[in-house]
């Protein structure tokens, strides 16, 4: 018996021990195809192929689940870079643009094509904020690679745009609404973009302008929104400075135009000034001209008063009425009256009856016979009472006696 059990057992650990061995060699053949496979994956990682497939079998294969990780995570940080890549190509191709143009208008026009080209959208717009009208005006628009000629305005907080500037962030819209105005094409027909996105283009917390997209695909992707909101800042940057040198430039052209015109007008009143003093001097020398003509006239009814006041005659002028107008100074040397007291028929109240008919018959004769001098004598009563014998002579010229 003691030989049998020895046998049994001894047969019994040698299958236990090939069992063992068996399984040990399993075990390292997964453990080197494990290696194998990990060496295989780490090759690949290294050679920057993060788009193999990866399967662990094993939850205790520490390594390959640490090669997983690294895996992912390189496969982020190649996203990562890729996407910053992707917006630092695109901010240059802008900011090139934004460097060639002084003018507002060949500029919004510039970035919003290349925008449109890179996002791969359908149709854009950009809009520049008027700080002295308070609304958004449509400078440029493109769409299915075209450019269009669109009049639009909006004021802060109407509509979309209007919105959009309001609250000074970007609007995304997957649902259209039905009073969203698009630009339909000959192509596609009248078939609407799926999605809107329009962003604000904000400096230094002021508004400067909205630029507005719109594409056939479901959604703007995240990094598309990201590089926009990005770029946004660097377009108001451009567009505010290019405000500031059109108002400056706008502001130097009035002074210099200003300038000009006080020149002119400074030209103007310099000659009237000068003609002024001409016209001036003329007056002076007419005045004088004048002054000297009018002592002239003055010293002439001086003489005239004189030679009439010491006349041997007396000069008087009657109306058709036979009333006296007129009567020389001489008077008074010679009847003793004044000129004043021989007014007023007082000259004729003091002739004799018969005087009196011989001044009204010559008078009449003159009236008839005008041109023919008409003499009569007769008696006059002086002031002091004497009277004395006065021949009168009288003609008619065009219309007065005398």
């Amino acid at each position: 018996m003691a030989p049998l059990i020895l046998a049994s057992l001894t047969y019994w650990f040698q299958h236990k021990h090939n069992e063992e061995i068996k399984q040990c060699e399993t075990e390292l053949e997964e453990r080197e195809s494990r290696i194998d496979k990990n060496a295989q994956l780490a090759k690949k990682i290294g050679e920057g192929n993060y788009d193999i497939d990866i399967k662990l079998t094993d939850k205790d294969d520490v390594l390959g689940r640490s090669l997983l990780v690294m895996r992912e995570n390189l496969l982020a940080n190649k996203k990562k870079e890729s996407d910053q890549s992707w917006i630092a190509e695109g901010k240059d191709i802008i900011s090139n643009i934004l460097r060639l143009h002084n003018n507002i208008d060949d500029l919004s026009y510039d970035v919003i094509v290349n925008l449109i080209k890179y996002i791969n959208s359908i149709q854009g717009a950009l809009y520049v904020y008027d700080e002295d009208n308070k609304v958004l005006k449509n400078i440029a628009t493109y769409a299915y690679n075209r450019k269009k000629y669109i009049n639009q305005e909006f004021k802060v907080g109407y509509g979309l745009i209007g919105q959009c500037a309001y609250e000074m962030d970007i609007i995304y819209r997957t649902e259209i609404p039905d009073d969203y105005v698009t630009i339909t094409s000959g192509i596609l027909g009248d078939q609407k973009p799926k999605s809107i996105l329009i962003v604000p283009l904000i400096s230094d917390e002021k508004l400067q302008g909205v630029i507005e997209f719109a594409t056939l695909e479901e959604v703007f992707s995240d990094l598309t929104i990201r590089y926009l909101k990005e770029l946004g800042e660097i377009i108001a940057r451009t567009l505010f400075n290019l405000k500031v040198n059109h108002r400056t430039e706008k502001l130097l052209a009035e002074s210099q135009k200003m300038t000009e015109e006080l020149r002119e007008n400074e030209e103007q009143l310099r000659q009237n000034a000068e003609e002024m003093r001409a016209t001036q001097e003329e007056l002076e020398k007419s005045n004088e001209k004048l002054e000297a003509q009018i002592q002239q006239v003055e010293n002439a009814q001086k003489r005239l008063y004189s030679l009439l006041e010491n006349a041997s005659e007396i000069i008087t002028i009657y109306d058709s009425y036979k009333k006296m107008t007129y009567c020389s100074p001489s008077v008074i040397n010679i009847l003793g009256f004044t000129p004043e007291e021989m007014m007023g028929g007082k000259d004729i109240d003091r002739l004799t009856r018969r005087g009196e008919a011989m001044f009204s018959e010559m008078f009449q004769q003159l009236l008839n016979e005008p041109g023919q001098p008409v003499s009569i004598q007769y008696t006059y009563m002086k002031k002091d009472g004497d009277k004395i014998f006065i021949e009168a002579t009288g003609r008619k010229p065009s219309k007065r006696l005398s």
